[in-house]
């Protein structure tokens, strides 16, 4: 009976023995493969794709070039897990000449290139459409070019007397202020006179400065009415004169008509803010040599 009991106590502890012996050489065993996994899954992060590669053809694993600078300092910790032959990599010398390789898509990026001449085609036909605006404008200075002096109007109408009227208008205001300046001043007879201007200081003078709008008779009945003749100068009343009547926006009507003499009828409008009703004035015209004068005189019309 005691020798039972010794035997099962031997078997039990020769079983304690065998489970503590085999305990021990789990954890040494599965300690060297815990450390080897954490290195392999270091350089994995960087390159997920490469590490079951070598492990599924070590002579045939050199697919991307690109990534093999990568992949050396993964396979060694890869040839300690027991591949020899991957320890050995020849693919450093592959991904060398790879990368040399990819000079082929060097040759579509020159493609590009030919698509400038067509972006440069378009500017031709734009720096033709600019030359055709051009003629229209060369035409305007020719039709002003053509216009015809008021002081040589050959033919007269309701259209052209109005221009007519304002040069005989300006020359007439011209001659009524003095001149290009005041001249000298002097009494006569009680009244402040002044001279002329010496491009109208003279009787002939004037006269042939009105005689471009006017007949000679109209211009001469003007002169002897508003100017003296003082030591051959002339000389006028110390005053201006005019009237606010806009003759730029009169119109004319034919009232009567000969081959030589004709009326107009003008209707001219005062300014808009005196609230006054236009004007009627008749005014005469004659023609002496080839052209149209004024036969009226400046001081009946203006």
């Amino acid at each position: 009976m005691k020798l039972n009991t010794k035997l099962s106590a031997l078997c039990i502890a020769a079983t304690l023995m065998s489970v503590a012996q085999a305990a021990a050489a789990a954890p040494a065993v599965t300690a060297p493969a815990e450390a080897t996994q954490p290195s392999v899954a270091s350089p994995s992060a960087s390159a997920p794709a490469q590490v079951p590669a070598p492990a599924a053809s070590a002579s045939a694993t050199t697919p991307a070039p690109a990534q093999a600078p990568s992949v050396p300092a993964a396979s060694t910790p890869a040839a300690a897990a027991g591949s020899a032959k991957a320890a050995t990599p020849a693919a450093p010398s592959v991904p060398v000449q790879r990368p040399s390789t990819p000079v082929a898509p060097s040759a579509p990026a020159q493609r590009p290139s030919t698509s400038v001449a067509p972006a440069a085609a378009p500017s031709v036909p734009s720096t033709v459409k600019p030359s055709k605006p051009q003629q229209p404008s060369t035409s305007a200075p020719a039709a002003a070019a053509t216009s015809v002096k008021p002081t040589q109007l050959d033919k007269l109408n309701h259209e052209s007397a109005v221009p007519l009227v304002l040069e005989a208008q300006s020359r007439y205001q011209y001659a009524i202020s003095g001149g290009s300046s005041v001249g000298e001043s002097f009494q006569l007879n009680g009244k402040s006179y002044r001279y002329l201007s010496d491009d109208i200081g003279t009787k002939t003078k004037l006269i042939s400065y009105l005689t471009q709008a006017y007949t000679k008779q109209a211009s001469e009945q003007f002169v002897g009415k508003f100017f003296v003749e003082v030591n051959g100068r002339l000389a006028q009343l110390n005053a201006d004169g005019g009237n606010l009547l806009e003759f730029s926006r009169a119109t004319a009507k034919m009232v009567t008509m000969t081959p030589v003499k004709r009326s107009y009828l003008l209707t001219v409008p005062y300014p808009a803010e005196t609230k006054q009703a236009n004007a009627k004035i008749t005014v005469n015209f004659e023609k002496v040599g080839s052209y149209w004068k004024i036969s009226s005189a400046p001081h009946v019309i203006f």
